[in-house]
């Protein structure tokens, strides 16, 4: 999206992901790119041909850590975030796709030694730190694992940016799927790009 809003969709994704864990976040993140990112006419011409895209344009990626699949209407950015806990060093990867009018984002990180076991409060904790107003919360799973969708809004200048979020517990690691639609409204593609979400 032309907005910009990978400062606070990060920003969100970090605080849910180490307040979950019961780790308080002390340090900015920096960001560095894992595999380095398209050229900027590339990455338009990308965006403007996927904007175009529909449901069934969504293909499949594998997340090169092999950790997880899920369908895009494009290839992500890859990207790390390396992040300061607690004195406890975590490694956020971020598999983003950001169109014209709409986003995409998986993002993970293993969970820190030491933190709380217990799935449920984990979820809770990363629930109750994202910094805005949660207009819908429910309880989901994947598979055997527990997990949350919400929605919430985020104010970005004068215009408010309407996020879909999905996290879930699995293992050892916190899994957190986002999506926004320039309209704000949970489009078909949202569910496609939410219901291909696998782990491996």
């Amino acid at each position: 999206m032309k907005k910009r809003i990978y400062s606070i969709l990060l920003a969100c994704l970090l605080i849910a992901a180490l307040a979950g864990c019961g780790k308080k976040a002390e340090a900015v993140a920096t960001e560095t790119t894992v595999a380095q990112s398209q050229e900027t006419t590339q990455e338009s011409k990308a965006a403007e041909a996927s904007t175009e895209a529909g449901a069934d344009a969504f293909t499949a990626f594998e997340d090169p850590n092999g950790l997880f699949t899920a369908s895009y209407p494009g290839t992500p950015k890859e990207m790390k975030q390396s992040v300061s806990s607690e004195g406890t060093a975590i490694d956020l990867y971020s598999y983003m796709l950001e169109q014209e009018d709409a986003l995409y984002n998986v993002m993970y990180s293993a969970i820190p030694e030491g933190a709380a076991a217990d799935p449920a409060a984990m979820l809770e904790g990363a629930v109750s730190n994202i910094p805005y107003t949660i207009e819908d919360s429910k309880d989901i799973t994947l598979g055997e694992y527990q997990g949350k969708e919400l929605k919430y809004s985020a104010p970005l200048g004068s215009d408010t940016i309407v996020f879909y979020h999905r996290v879930y517990i699995a293992g050892d690691h916190v899994y957190q799927l986002q999506a926004v639609s320039e309209s704000g409204e949970r489009t078909p593609e949202i569910d496609t790009f939410f219901n291909s979400f696998a782990l491996k």
